[in-house]
């Protein structure tokens, strides 16, 4: 895949199954995130989630690199994450992630 100016697009997925992996990545991502970056996006939910439980989050590529999580669109990181519907309605399971430390 290449870029408008011709440049590689590199594509790279994970999954985290088990539950300590979920667990670590969880607490260093929502650790990261600014109180006013969660409350953007709990603000725009809509926006950030669909009907399938998935919640969308768009990091800043270069703060990435350097090793920072921040919110960005331009020429982002895309992170989905998935919640199940075991603790309640999806949208509000969401809202609880975001408040929690």
């Amino acid at each position: 895949m290449q870029g408008h100016h011709g440049n590689p697009i590199v594509t790279f997925e994970a999954k985290l199954t088990k539950h300590q992996e979920v667990d670590q990545f969880i607490h260093h991502f929502k650790k990261q995130l600014t109180k006013n970056e969660k409350l953007t996006i709990k603000r725009d939910l809509g926006m950030h989630s669909d009907d399938e439980g998935n919640l969308y989050i768009r990091l800043n590529k270069q703060q990435a690199f350097r090793g920072y999580v921040e919110l960005g669109d331009e020429d982002p990181i895309r992170v989905r994450l998935k919640f199940g519907r075991l603790s309640g309605e999806t949208r509000e399971v969401m809202k609880r992630f975001l408040e929690s430390e």
